[in-house]
């Protein structure tokens, strides 16, 4: 819509650029003065269409995000027995973030005021303990003092009454009959922008609460506190408000009904910032010195040049005809460079869609492969032995271990599909607790003995006796799933190696746990080196390939979720045969 507006306006000041440039007197200075005119409308379309996604970002933010740990509204265990709402809680995703064009979150209820980047006692530290810098949450406990110092409570819940109930007239301004036609033009623009944001300050989803100012006053001063965790929270429209006191402050705010209580949950914007970004918007529009003004109540006279977005007006000096101080070779150059980039774009684009394309085409395939092949040996073996086929007791033995080993290939082939699944739809969740290093080895390395021994390798780990006590903060299950995705990739390529040693070297830094397993197989390709980690790629390994089966994400998900830990998973250059991976881990 903004696009249309602007092509619509320069078409015009193209018309006010063709007039006769002999003219002098009144009409060159009506030229001018449309210039400026056209100007500044393009100027305030544009700075509305910037803030309208800043905005609806705070708009549609949910109750919950401003507690510092709020309660999970569902929450289940490994057994799939639901917790309560209030057993489980998060982090809130305002927590331990550097503020950018708002300072500060914070919410106005019964007990006070409070700020989701602001967590008190255990909570903080809970944060601390948790890696969240401690310098972000004084800086942030410092505004937050500051502005509950220079707060009017009473002001505040005023304004924001009055802000709110003046909504419905939002695009219905009114202009005298005898206003100048410009005037009356600019009025009209200043209604449209005014409708076109109204989605932004009052989200469709979210029920607005209708109660008068007094009610909200009333019930903003007594009553209990519940949990804003459930679906029932009544969100209000966020409103913008000035703040007078020591330094003005524009405040965005919104009313929450929960379980009968009313809260106000804001957003305290950094002025110098926002009117930074702004005026670099409009900065080639408008000579040195323009500037953005606060502007409450603004009169038909102050319209054409209001945000409909903020109380702000726009005041620019405007010389000269439009065409001055607007190189239309530079202007033309501008748009043909972007233009190109923009199709060197979409060229990328296509070519990374179609490769995705194929490696998802690839595991569908070993996906596919890797299913059936087992299951047609369950339903062989299964009914030979049901059957009474089969029937000296040692060859029965036989065809059940292979049952056992083709079901354990198929929980893995599962397991992975669905951890890599959970991992790319942010569903995983580590439970990162402390254990002995030595202990945390120890629970692990079975399962990667036995793997090994499937195809005759044996694990060797090599660590120094002085790291038996060292402890580690980290998820067990994580860990020991990496590992054994890296010892898996060992059994397959690495299984006809004449060095049977599989090594697990353990190493221990002052903030790091370093894990490194080699094999002595034939090593990475340099062609694959690139993409070892990338998904649903098996190099030149074909999809269906018997001899190394595998779907391609044993790898890939191996980094996700050492990256999850706050660690790295690498691959470390090559020094002779064989492979080698290091799984680096925070202690």
């Amino acid at each position: 819509m903004v696009g249309r507006h602007e092509s619509r306006r320069f078409s015009r000041l193209g018309r006010v650029r063709n007039h006769r440039r002999g003219a002098v007197g009144d009409g060159q200075l009506a030229d001018r003065g449309a210039g400026a005119h056209e100007r500044l409308r393009l100027a305030l379309w544009r700075l509305d269409s910037w803030l309208a996604p800043q905005l609806a970002r705070e708009a549609m933010r949910p109750a919950r995000d401003f507690r510092a740990f709020p309660s999970a509204s569902a929450a289940w265990t490994r057994g799939l027995m639901r917790l309560g709402s209030d057993e489980v809680v998060f982090n809130s995703p305002l927590l331990g973030v550097e503020p950018g064009l708002f300072a500060l979150h914070f919410e106005l209820g019964p007990e006070g005021i409070v700020s989701p980047q602001v967590p008190q006692g255990n909570e903080r530290d809970v944060c601390e303990a948790n890696g969240i810098d401690r310098a972000v949450l004084d800086r942030a406990a410092q505004r937050l003092a500051e502005f509950e110092r220079q707060l009017d409570r009473d002001a505040l819940l005023r304004r924001q009454g009055i802000a709110e109930a003046q909504l419905p007239m939002m695009g219905c301004n009114a202009v005298p009959p005898e206003a100048p036609a410009q005037t009356q033009q600019s009025v009209a623009e200043f209604s449209n922008r005014q409708r076109s944001v109204q989605n932004v300050f009052a989200p469709q989803q979210q029920a607005a609460d209708n109660t008068n100012g007094q009610l909200f006053v009333g019930a903003l001063q007594s009553g209990n506190v519940p949990s804003l965790n459930t679906s029932t929270d009544q969100v209000g429209p966020m409103t913008p408000i000035w703040l007078d006191g020591e330094v003005a402050r524009l405040v965005f705010v919104r009313r929450v009904t929960s379980a009968g209580v009313q809260r106000l949950q804001g957003a305290v914007v950094d002025w110098a910032r926002m009117q930074q970004e702004l005026l670099a918007q409009v900065a080639d529009l408008f000579a040195p010195g323009a500037q953005l003004v606060r502007c409450d109540q603004p009169d038909a006279s102050e319209q054409p040049s209001m945000l409909a977005s903020i109380p702000v007006r726009l005041i620019a000096s405007c010389p000269g005809e439009i065409g001055v101080g607007l190189p239309l070779p530079w202007m033309l150059a501008s748009v043909w460079g972007i233009t190109l980039l923009g199709l060197a774009m979409l060229g990328f684009t296509l070519r990374a869609a179609i490769g995705y394309g194929e490696r998802r085409a690839r595991f569908a395939s070993a996906v596919t492969h890797e299913l059936r092949t087992p299951l047609t040996t369950f339903r062989m073996y299964s009914e030979m032995l049901a059957d009474g086929v089969v029937t000296e007791p040692a060859a029965q033995r036989e065809y059940l271990g292979t049952l056992q080993r083709e079901s354990d290939r198929l929980a893995r082939v599962v397991e992975n599909v669905l951890a890599w699944s959970r991992l790319e739809e942010g569903r995983f969740r580590s439970r990162r607790e402390t254990h002995r290093l030595a202990a945390l080895l120890e629970r692990v390395t079975p399962p990667l003995q036995r793997r090994l021994q499937e195809v005759e390798l044996e694990l060797v780990v090599q660590w120094d006796p002085a790291f038996v006590d060292t402890e580690i903060a980290t998820d067990e299950d994580a860990v020991g799933q990496i590992l054994f995705n890296l010892v898996d990739n060992a059994a397959k390529y690495a299984r006809d190696a004449v060095d049977r040693r599989v090594e697990l070297q353990v190493a221990v830094a002052d903030d790091r746990v370093v894990l490194t397993l080699r094999d002595h197989g034939p090593g990475v390709p340099a062609a694959m080196r690139a993409r070892i980690f990338a998904p649903f790629d098996r190099g030149a390994v074909a999809a269906g390939d018997n001899d190394v089966p595998g779907v391609g994400l044993g790898l890939s998900l191996a980094r996700g979720l050492a990256r999850d830990l706050g660690g790295e998973l690498r691959l470390e250059a090559g020094g002779g045969a064989g492979a080698a991976f290091s799984l680096v881990l925070p202690r």
